[in-house]
């Protein structure tokens, strides 16, 4: 079973990915501690692996704060993926092995079986029996997104390619890549499955063209999705510096 510890991570890191909490706000112990009814010692622990994460930071004098990302930052970085990850399908069109593209093929699977199970009206997985009530583990959103992360991961590897890794990888680990799926609907979801199936065919067919076609696609149109959503704000009207509990 879950320590109060994971699931306190758990809980926080899916309302920090989903917009719950707002650039700026102040995160406090205390009333964390009593919404998830738990002590204060796995909220602060959880809130330590969150500043690791690069999620929030401790400032001083005003606590704990959330960190945001400017769209500088989310357009570098996509910026970044778009001259990389097309690059990397193409070398991997010509170096996956068999196997490799299999693994592709299984991950996108387990994702499509996660965005069919998924359930828009439980958006954190969460039950009447209380706000912990599953695992992060559990969360059907973070399920997707772990799928949808190592697909990259894997295709990266598909290029046997060290010095692509070793500049991608880090792209795909940044927070505002691993919270994208929070922003997505079921559709949008699912046109994601249907991006990576593209990608796969195009690696079994041994095409690099198409292959550094249809990763250059399906990245742009994440950062058009991206976009939109940031643009919608998940709160309107409410103060960046905020004391309230979480909502």
């Amino acid at each position: 079973m879950p320590s109060a510890r994971d699931l306190v991570y758990g809980e926080l890191r899916r309302r920090l990915m989903s917009g719950a909490f707002l650039p700026g706000q102040r995160l406090r112990e205390e009333h964390i501690a009593s919404e998830l009814a738990v002590s204060r010692t796995p909220v602060r622990n959880a809130i330590g692996r969150l500043a690791a994460e690069g999620l929030v930071k401790r400032d001083g004098r005003r606590g704990t704060v959330v960190l945001g990302w400017s769209d500088r930052d989310i357009n570098e970085a996509f910026e970044l993926r778009l001259l990389l990850e097309p690059y990397a399908a193409r070398v991997a069109a010509v170096q996956a092995t068999p196997a490799q593209i299999d693994a592709l093929e299984d991950l996108n699977q387990g994702m499509l079986e996660a965005v069919e199970s998924y359930d828009p009206q439980q958006p954190g997985g969460l039950d009447e029996s209380g706000p912990l009530a599953e695992s992060a583990g559990d969360d059907r959103v973070a399920r997707i997104q772990y799928y949808n992360n190592r697909f990259h991961h894997a295709l990266i590897e598909a290029a046997q390619s060290a010095r692509v890794r070793a500049l991608v990888d880090n792209l795909l680990d940044m927070p505002i890549t691993i919270g994208s799926f929070y922003f997505y609907t079921r559709e949008d979801m699912l046109r994601s499955v249907e991006h990576h199936r593209q990608i796969i065919a195009a690696l079994r067919a041994s095409d690099p063209a198409c292959a550094e076609a249809a990763m250059r696609l399906h990245l742009t149109a994440t950062h058009l999705l991206f976009r939109r959503q940031r643009n919608t704000p998940a709160h309107p009207g409410a103060p960046a510096d905020s004391d309230a509990p979480m909502t």
